[in-house]
């Protein structure tokens, strides 16, 4: 299923809201532009929430649209997955009603916060090579029943700081 115009609106306002794109555009690829990561980076999020949608998304496909996105941009692997992990945990949040097996395939989103909670505070996202990653989505697992999950206790605790909660 393809997404809608209102889940396309609202998933591009989650994007700009990861800020991710100020890292992106200081590293992108000669001949690349931020618009044109954009737009790759909501082709692979079709492909991805369809997937999810339909309940065949797999760690490897995660993995992959990663993967191409660092490799057609030049940027790091830590760069490509914050828009990708982000906007795919929203996703299910907001269209999946805990499905136990796409919320164990899905990553946390890595940002500076979840670094510093890992004890990996000195690195940056332009740093995080796939290797890294990978590591970073073990630790998380071991942590926690689903590494969405090691992400969602940030959201809550921001939640309540504003009043929200």
């Amino acid at each position: 299923m393809t997404l809608t115009i209102h889940q396309k609106s609202v998933y591009l306002i989650i994007f700009n809201a990861t800020m991710i794109l100020r890292s992106v555009g200081k590293n992108i690829k000669a001949g690349k532009s931020v618009k044109d990561f954009k737009v790759e980076v909501f082709k692979k999020l079709e492909n991805l929430t369809n997937k999810m949608d339909t309940g065949e998304l797999t760690e490897e496909n995660i993995i992959d649209s990663i993967e191409s996105l660092s490799n057609k941009f030049g940027i790091s692997f830590g760069q490509a997955q914050k828009p990708i992990n982000v906007i795919l945990k929203y996703h299910f949040y907001l269209t999946k009603n805990n499905d136990d097996h796409i919320k164990k395939t899905l990553h946390c989103p890595i940002d500076s916060i979840i670094l510093k909670e890992l004890g990996n505070s000195g690195i940056s996202l332009t740093k995080v090579t796939k290797d890294k990653y990978l590591g970073i989505q073990k630790e998380i697992e071991n942590r926690c029943d689903t590494r969405i999950a090691f992400d969602t206790q940030w959201d809550e605790q921001h939640l309540q700081a504003e009043g929200i909660l």
